[in-house]
């Protein structure tokens, strides 16, 4: 009977734990978009089209939450016909990019979602928006 209660006792505690741990979490991956985004952004790419506006980490109550990835492209009219015809292949690449990221590593064990976010930098436009769940990167 003590035995039970001791277990049940220690199986509450690691509930409670494991609730905090999980919070805080969502508080660091806030923080440290926010951070990154305020020290690196914008950040341009070696391609001279693509820049990094910024990073954000919107907590969910029903998974741990989403880190979207806002992106301007600077593109020719030309660049902005390829780019839309090779809107699969471009998808299939950030996809890569999430699974074999050591950066993301903590983010994809806690189960955060990932979404990358396109915008035509000269016109303020959406091109395209990808979203990864766990499902898909692992």
């Amino acid at each position: 009977m003590y035995a039970r209660k001791h277990y049940y006792i220690l199986f509450v505690f690691a509930v409670i734990a494991l609730a905090s741990c999980q919070e805080k979490r969502k508080d660091r991956f806030e923080r440290e978009a926010q951070e990154y985004t305020q020290t690196h952004c914008p950040q341009p790419y070696g391609d001279g089209v693509t820049i990094l506006d910024s990073m954000v980490f919107i907590p969910n109550d029903s998974t741990i939450g989403d880190l979207k990835l806002y992106y301007s492209l600077q593109l020719t009219e030309d660049q902005r016909k390829a780019f839309m015809d090779k809107l699969g292949d471009i998808g299939d690449e950030n996809l890569k990019v999430v699974r074999n990221s050591v950066l993301f590593a903590k983010h994809k064990e806690a189960g955060v979602g990932f979404t990358y976010i396109y915008h035509d930098a000269a016109t303020g436009d959406k091109m395209v928006e990808y979203h990864f769940t766990p499902e898909d990167y692992k």
